[in-house]
């Protein structure tokens, strides 16, 4: 019993470590696909506000296809060879993390099913100079002919990182249909929060405190 407390105190101050002060927010996000067929696109980006502070990190975990899958070894950085893949790493398998130190866009190919579903986890900072740091999501066929309403990104959904608490309403979140596909809207809902950084502190006090009580209920 000793020894797992002190494990799990060891990785929670690991963790306050390395949440550091960034803000943080989660979301489910869900998105109805029955609707295509076949191998499609499956894309995020995020994008620099260029003003050199203020960077984001975004993390996608938890892929769900509906019956469908991702198809490995499809994954991409570079857009078809037109990025240098700064900023991204990962695949739908294991989880895709993608940084704004320069703008960044991860593709991979995926046979579809009735539903697709990720978590979003991302730090929500802005210096307030310039535009804030956006991130986006893009459903598109094989040829990247992607899927939305919104014919000026041809996003399904943007959320800018304005550094105010973010909520699923929009906005920040820009949520997109695709009427041509009989694509609806994608569904935002907050997942479990991510711990600020005196949270994990807390919590540590909290397992310290009670591995005391253990010790002395030994004795």
């Amino acid at each position: 019993m000793r020894m797992k407390l002190t494990t799990r105190f060891t990785l929670l101050v690991m963790l306050a470590l390395t949440c550091g002060g960034a803000n943080a927010d989660q979301f489910d996000i869900s998105l109805d696909t029955s609707s295509l067929t076949g191998t499609q696109i499956l894309g995020f980006e995020l994008t620099d506000d260029g003003d050199g502070t203020g960077n984001n990190t975004a993390i996608l975990s938890n892929f769900a296809f509906g019956g469908g899958s991702a198809l490995a070894g499809t994954e991409d950085c570079t857009l078809g060879g037109l990025l240098g893949g700064t900023g991204c790493s990962g695949n739908l398998s294991s989880g895709v993390t993608l940084t704004d130190t320069l703008d960044a866009f991860f593709t991979q190919q995926v046979t579809v099913g009735s539903s697709l579903s990720f978590t979003l986890a991302t730090t929500n900072n802005f210096t307030g100079f310039g535009s804030p740091d956006q991130f986006a999501m893009f459903v598109c066929d094989t040829g990247l002919n992607c899927y939305s309403n919104d014919t000026a990104t041809e996003a399904m959904l943007t959320l800018d990182l304005t550094g105010t608490p973010l909520t699923p309403t929009s906005p920040p979140f820009v949520l997109n249909a695709a009427s041509a596909q009989k694509l609806p809207a994608p569904q935002v809902m907050p997942a479990s929060s991510v711990p600020e950084p005196s949270s994990p502190l807390l919590l540590g006090t909290g397992l310290a405190a009670a591995a005391a009580r253990m010790r002395r209920k030994r004795r």
